[in-house]
């Protein structure tokens, strides 16, 4: 088992009280001018707004490459992206000055966090396109940070990263694939330890060593959903028992983990954007997906962000509703169980097609925007080279593409292997040969690896 943290740069790194607190005053001034870029742009057409997004510098740097950075990075390292987020600072330096409230029942639940990642995918994003109009964009980010502050004027501890944040209980359920965990190196010492540094309410509220505000005990985490990797609690430990290390892929799932009823929920909406965005690639999928909320908003006389919204709801709501609910019937009638905790255990199979889907399409994503980056730096607001663009004076040079294309292309394919064989062995792990439920499992192990190879299916016939 390696651990990091016993090389000399990684060691020092962590125990430095500069870190992560430097890297957050950097990414929390690169927002600021992500911001900034965004809110110099006026609202275009709907029609141009599809190229100004790979066109202006602040889109083009937010959705092409900061967002999906974040989404590989989590399967492959856990939440990484927490340890160095700007808004996890502001929570925390507010939450200096605040009220300390404890947070109500609702927020600690974790439905505050379905809310919110509803508000943000359903609403922001999908109906108002703020990933498209760089001016959305903007204010959608304004709008977080200013939820960041309040929360930490009224709650406890670092509220908004606990129960509110819309990204990163969903990075918690893809950080269970990750390779990598960050642990205590011997309980024992735990144990003895007298002083409890890395729990202590003393310890709080410092913005440079502080004990956890996540409300973890680090000998007793049990899988990488809750954990920020913020480091505080190695910086405050008097015995140096902390480690960050390799593991088996997959640990969390033959280790007990379960999905609660939050995270099912947030598990099935990300599930219909990963079909959605990975059907994007292929003409005809989309539009078989497009054809109900199409027919409907049609039918309904709807138009502009009333019809974003009806395709929103569909794909985002009934569709992955409907695509839970047919593994889950069928475990619950074969397994003689009920239907949510039938839910619960196809969620955790299907689990690594969602995240490593996911992963794939933010591959596509980096890649296929590399032809934009000179264009977006030579013309920073985007405004004139998406007019040349929708004109046809101004062609994309996509050799870069043409040239990793190919590459690309055998990485998703190994990806998408490896997704359908966890799904094997994580349901070979959970199976209870000869029972009623074992047969249930069954039926739901083999409905995810359907779905995965439909979906593996459409990359195919897209990169081909």
């Amino acid at each position: 088992m390696t651990d990091f943290l016993k090389y000399r740069l990684f060691d020092r790194l962590t125990v430095s009280r500069w870190y992560p607190i430097a890297v957050q005053v950097f990414t929390l001034a690169v927002f600021g001018l992500l911001i900034a870029g965004g809110l110099t742009v006026p609202h275009v057409s709907e029609k141009l707004a599809g190229t100004l997004r790979n066109t202006n510098l602040a889109a083009l740097i937010v959705w092409s490459l900061w967002w999906p950075l974040v989404i590989i990075s989590a399967p492959l390292f856990g939440r990484i992206w927490c340890q160095v987020c700007p808004m996890e600072l502001v929570n925390s330096f507010f939450s200096r000055f605040g009220l300390k409230r404890k947070a109500p029942r609702f927020l600690t639940s974790g439905w505050g966090t379905v809310i919110f990642y509803s508000l943000a995918l359903l609403g922001f994003i999908r109906t108002y396109w703020a990933h498209r109009y760089p001016e959305r964009m903007s204010v959608f980010f304004l709008f977080l940070f200013v939820v960041v502050i309040i929360a930490g004027l009224i709650y406890e501890k670092r509220a908004f990263c606990n129960y509110l944040c819309p990204v990163g209980r969903l990075l918690g359920l893809y950080a269970c694939c990750a390779p990598m965990e960050w642990r205590v190196r011997d309980r024992a010492i735990c144990d003895d330890c007298r002083t409890k540094d890395c729990i202590a309410a003393r310890n709080s509220y410092s913005l440079t060593a502080r004990s956890c505000t996540s409300n973890l005990y680090p000998a007793a985490i049990a899988d990488n959903r809750d954990c920020l990797l913020c480091t505080h609690c190695r910086k405050v430990c008097p015995r140096d028992n902390l480690r960050f290390s390799l593991r088996m892929p997959l640990a969390d799932f033959f280790r007990g983990l379960r999905l609660g009823s939050v995270e099912l929920f947030l598990l099935m909406v990300a599930s219909g954007l990963v079909v959605w965005e990975l059907a994007e690639e292929w003409v005809p999928a989309r539009n078989v997906i497009e054809y109900l909320p199409d027919r409907a908003a049609a039918w309904l006389g709807l138009s502009g962000e009333a019809a974003n919204s009806m395709h929103t709801l569909f794909v985002f709501i009934l569709m992955p509703a409907l695509l839970f609910l047919i593994p889950s019937v069928a475990g619950k009638w074969m397994g003689k169980t009920t239907l949510l905790k039938s839910a619960a255990t196809f969620g955790l199979f299907f689990l690594p097609v969602v995240a490593l889907g996911h992963l794939i399409k933010a591959l596509f994503r980096i890649t296929s925007r590399l032809p934009y980056y000179p264009l977006a730096f030579s013309d920073p607001r985007g405004i004139d080279t998406a007019n040349l663009i929708a004109a046809g004076e101004l062609q994309i040079e996509r050799q870069i593409v043409e040239t990793l294309s190919p590459w690309v292309t055998w990485i998703s394919f190994v990806i998408f292997g490896a997704a359908l064989l966890s799904v094997w062995l994580i349901g070979k792990r959970n199976l209870k040969p000869g029972s009623p439920e074992g047969r249930g499992r069954l039926s739901m192990v083999l409905i995810a690896m359907t779905y995965g190879t439909i979906l593996f299916i459409i990359t195919i016939l897209a990169r081909v």
